[in-house]
């Protein structure tokens, strides 16, 4: 009878082990679809555009660390990050969003075409100074915003 009882006893216990452990799965969003949040604003001799820390889906951005020389920008350390276009650069795009840091934004994008690879879009032309040309951009991927589903 002890036997038993010890038994059921352990059993239960890997039982309410296996379930209190259960991971919860990642939100598998539509394609084209990402969430995340904007973390730098680039400005002046790094180009125009938003460096956005990607929550989901896992893997469409970069790793690494940026920091805009110059400026009172923070240091930024980021595992998924891409770049998109300031708002008001994206041709087509009707969006209230604010493209300020810390906004949290749930977006459609896709891939650069050769004609925005080769244009203005990234490039700051409110700034007339002179940037040297060892100054370099983050290393992260580029896209375009075309829907802002959510923002906040």
């Amino acid at each position: 009878m002890k036997k038993i009882l010890k038994l059921l006893i352990v059993c239960a216990i890997i039982v309410l082990t296996a379930f209190s452990c259960e991971k919860t799965e990642e939100e598998v969003l539509p394609a084209n679809q990402a969430k995340g949040r904007i973390i730098q604003v680039l400005f002046r001799c790094y180009g125009s555009g938003l460096m956005i820390e990607v929550e989901n889906p896992k893997g469409i951005g970069k790793q690494g660390t940026f920091k805009q020389i110059g400026t009172s920008c923070p240091r930024v350390n980021y595992k998924n990050a891409i770049l998109v276009p300031c708002f008001s650069r994206i041709p087509n795009l009707n969006t209230e969003a604010i493209d300020s840091v810390g906004t949290w934004l749930h977006f459609e994008y896709r891939e650069l075409t050769d004609e925005e690879r080769n244009s203005q879009i990234f490039v700051d032309t409110s700034f007339h100074g002179i940037c040297n040309f060892d100054i370099i951009g983050p290393s992260v991927n580029r896209y375009i915003i075309t829907n802002v589903i959510e923002y906040h």
